[in-house]
């Protein structure tokens, strides 16, 4: 499935060089929650998520051309997600924007569950979100890109532009601090 699915996104990768812009459409349909998920775990803004997906997806019209077909999309796309979420933090930085925002995270809540099971979801989800808060940028990007949106080692490496080993001992540092922060705050949360 996952082959045919690459096969169809290298496709319209193609005919996106070409200047196809249906095919261009697609291939953003296809990714736009990707990378809206990464964004917004970046963020932890809506509207900046939002806003960063469409710049996201302005620059990988740009450089298309660039982008080498026999390297994978998913890396490419994120690590653009990456530079442009970073971007957006060090511009709300220098405005010292305070912004306060829905933290009601729909995108792990099951609508079958009951209600109960799903408050228990949005409160494990609400101590696991203020966990990755107290990680240092490095690790809370390298929690994010490995455990929430599942990418090797090796491509979460090349997202971040450092090494294999890099990213375990960021990925080992974020587990073991995000373990530390919720025990230690589990009667406080």
């Amino acid at each position: 499935m996952e082959v045919i699915l690459q096969d169809e996104t290298y496709e319209l990768i193609r005919q996106s060089k070409e200047g196809d812009m249906q095919a261009f459409r697609q291939l953003m349909e296809q990714y736009q929650q990707y990378a809206y998920q990464l964004a917004y775990h970046i963020l932890h803004c809506q509207e900046d998520a939002r806003d960063t997906v469409q710049e996201t997806f302005i620059r990988v019209w740009q450089h298309l051309s660039r982008f080498n077909i026999k390297k994978k999309f998913t890396a490419w796309l994120y690590r653009i997600v990456v530079n442009q979420s970073l971007d957006k933090m060090r511009q709300k930085k220098r405005r010292s924007e305070v912004t306060v925002e829905n933290k009601n995270d729909s995108i792990f809540i099951d609508p079958q569950q009951n209600p109960e099971d799903c408050y228990m979801n949005k409160e494990m989800i609400d101590n696991i979100r203020q966990a990755m808060d107290h990680l240092p940028l490095k690790q809370r990007l390298v929690f994010i890109l490995r455990d929430l949106q599942h990418l090797s080692v090796k491509e979460v490496a090349k997202v971040l532009r450092c090494t294999h080993q890099s990213v375990k001992s960021n990925l080992y540092y974020a587990r073991r601090n995000m373990r530390n922060f919720i025990e230690n705050n589990e009667g406080v949360l």
